[in-house]
């Protein structure tokens, strides 16, 4: 059993880094981040360049046994008899592109879809989302025939290319992509993107939002991706799970 009341930061094993996946699996699915769809990963500390990921399932039910090893063009090299999520190349081309980032998140949050679906951009306004001060970019380059969907190397090269360095990306009509140099950065900036975006779609009711500006993005910044801040969202985060999914207790 592991013991998460300690901020450690990245996964140092390939166990660590599949408890580490799960954990955030049940997380996000508990805050409401993720339903049936959407899926998560966390790259392999041992290999680097490998990443554990979910089979094809619901998160809310992804269990240690579910969890599957994948190569960076989305190769499944460790069980071939479970189906995998046809979005994986996401998580593959952004692993390959961006040797810092140790876990990835994609998901659709109502949210995020309907603020995706205008010509508003999207804006840091909450104080605990000054990470998110640069604007970020959009994704609308969908293959055609695919159904919105990033199925395949090639739409991941373009996403991870239209990532670029940023902290994640919007997929016009269809949610986003986060990325995180933890674990537990990845899970906070996929939950504060939901929550600044519903508190953009409602201060836009009330009148002109007054955003962040860069300068107080970056203070704010710095707060929130230290040690201390990541770690108490964290173990917050996580103890919530356990409550309403006392099952993982037996794996985290």
């Amino acid at each position: 059993m592991f013991d998460f009341t300690e901020f450690e930061g990245s996964a140092k094993t390939a166990r660590e880094a599949k408890v580490h996946c799960l954990a955030a699996n049940r997380i996000l699915a508990n805050e409401g981040v993720l339903d049936g769809y959407g899926h998560v990963s966390v790259r392999n500390p041992e290999t680097k360049d490998t990443f554990f990921q979910a089979r094809a399932i619901a998160p809310e039910f992804v269990m240690l046994d579910d969890i599957l090893e994948f190569d960076l063009k989305g190769n499944m090299i460790s069980d071939t008899r479970h189906r995998a999520y046809g979005e994986r190349f996401i998580h593959a081309r952004i692993f390959l592109a961006r040797a810092e980032v140790q876990a990835v998140f994609h998901g659709h949050p109502l949210e995020i879809i309907a603020l995706s679906a205008t010509d508003v951009p999207f804006r840091s306004l909450g104080q605990f989302c000054g990470m998110f001060y640069k604007p970020l970019p959009y994704f609308d380059d969908y293959s055609k025939g695919s159904g919105m969907l990033i199925s395949c190397i090639e739409d991941g090269d373009r996403l991870s290319s239209a990532l670029g360095d940023a902290p994640g990306i919007i997929l016009r009509n269809h949610g986003a992509t986060m990325v995180g140099n933890c674990v537990q950065q990845m899970v906070m900036n996929a939950i504060f993107l939901r929550d600044n975006t519903r508190i953009q779609l409602m201060a836009m009711q009330v009148g002109e939002p007054r955003y962040l500006s860069e300068e107080t993005g970056i203070e704010t910044e710095r707060t929130q991706y230290s040690e201390l801040s990541l770690g108490r969202c964290w173990d917050y985060w996580l103890l919530r799970a356990k409550k309403a999914m006392p099952d993982i207790i037996h794996f985290i």
